[in-house]
């Protein structure tokens, strides 16, 4: 029984093709590019762990010989260590930044899967788009050599003048070489999605648009890559400032024991940087500049989207109402290129009538198509810029 169900979801997914769904899942658990991205944030992690780390202490050892004219030497030793102690402000403050920085480079994953991930969604209308097209143009095609074969016999008969036999011809071998054209495109698009997929052998996808004509349109209030990345520059420069609050770094502990001849010497230190020169006030400067302007950027981010979200609702809307008509011209021209084809058979029409009936049906047609591709990749950007790749 199971073999027989495999057998038969194998036929379905060669004659039907993989669905986006599955593709995409595919795409989502298998995609290299998007493991490499994933591995960014480990090393990210790493990195910033190599940044926080206490450094190494340092260890001194001296030798010396007293009594210069060597008569009776006696010999004498140091040994001392020193460690490298972070201020609280600046410890506190790299912690922050580091902590910032990972949440940094998780934006930019966020930002570049979803990129991904809207880029695969306009590579497969496309391809959806160029295979559709393709049908269409076999359909126009067959049409068009059935008028050819119409005028032809009208031509030898005498009925038909030379110019429009070759004009209908002409016409025919046009469409026969734009159907090779479209083909090889509809073929790139097709191995480069299965590249993308990680397939190494040719596999069906369904031709289907990812997203119906409809004039409705989710408002999602997720928060989009660009104002992650924006939030979490703002934190690392926070945490920037944080260390700028201590006027120096650090300082140095130090301790050593001194052996001579006649006397045993224990020592204890510490070595702090004087801020003579400078209190870091350029720093603290630069720092309060550098967040006014993201906070400009960020204001000027979230008008920049809220405005691109109302342009490509409008525009979504405004184009289901023209697919809409389209297909209602559609209906009426398809009834108007019959009714002359008809006439034209039975030598009641004009043949130069007929065609121009046909071609602006054609032209309806892939307008029609052009403009439901236009939608999907409408819906695409919408999607992107309100977050709804950020999962």
């Amino acid at each position: 029984m199971k073999k027989i169900i495999m057998i038969f979801l194998t036929l379905s997914l060669s004659l039907f093709g993989m669905s986006y769904a599955k593709f995409k899942k595919h795409i989502e658990e298998n995609s290299k590019v998007l493991k490499s991205q994933q591995l960014s944030l480990e090393a990210n992690r790493q990195e910033n762990n190599i940044l926080l780390r206490t450094q190494n202490p340092t260890l001194n050892l001296e030798a010396a010989r007293y009594n210069p004219d060597f008569t009776d030497s006696e010999y004498g030793y140091e040994i001392s260590a020193s460690q490298t102690i972070r201020t609280g402000n600046y410890l506190e403050g790299l912690q922050d930044k580091a902590n910032a920085s990972n949440l940094l480079q998780q934006a930019y994953v966020l930002e570049g899967k979803a990129g991904y991930m809207k880029a695969l969604e306009g590579l497969y209308t496309e391809y959806v788009y160029q295979s559709k097209l393709l049908s269409l143009l076999k359909q126009e095609y067959e049409l068009s050599s059935e008028v050819t074969g119409i005028v032809e016999e009208r031509y030898k008969s005498g009925s038909e003048n030379k110019a429009s036999y070759l004009q209908a011809k002409t016409d025919t071998l046009a469409l026969k070489t734009l159907i090779y054209t479209t083909k090889q495109q509809m073929n790139s698009l097709h191995y480069e999605l299965l590249a993308i997929a990680g397939f190494s052998k040719k596999k069906s996808l369904d031709k289907k648009f990812i997203y119906s004509v409809s004039s409705q349109t989710k408002s999602v209030s997720k928060v989009s890559p660009q104002e992650k990345i924006l939030v979490a520059k703002e934190k690392m420069l926070a945490g920037q400032m944080r260390m700028n609050e201590s006027s120096f770094n650090s300082y140095e502990l130090s301790t050593g024991i001194e052996q001579e001849p006649e006397q045993s010497i224990i020592r204890f230190g510490i070595s702090i940087p004087l801020t003579v020169q400078h209190n870091k006030e350029e720093e603290k400067a630069l720092a309060r500049l550098k967040m006014q302007q993201l906070e400009l950027d960020s204001a000027q981010l979230k008008i920049d989207l809220s405005l691109k979200k109302q342009m490509l609702k409008d525009s979504i809307k405004e184009l289901s109402q023209q697919y809409h008509s389209l297909k209602t011209l559609k209906t009426e021209q398809e009834a108007l290129s019959a009714l002359l084809l008809e006439g034209y058979k039975i030598a009641q029409g004009s043949i130069f009538v007929m065609m121009n009936a046909k071609n602006k049906l054609i032209q309806t047609q892939k307008s029609l198509l052009q403009t439901q591709a236009v939608i999907n990749n409408k819906k695409i950007e919408l999607r992107f810029i309100q977050g709804q790749y950020n999962d």
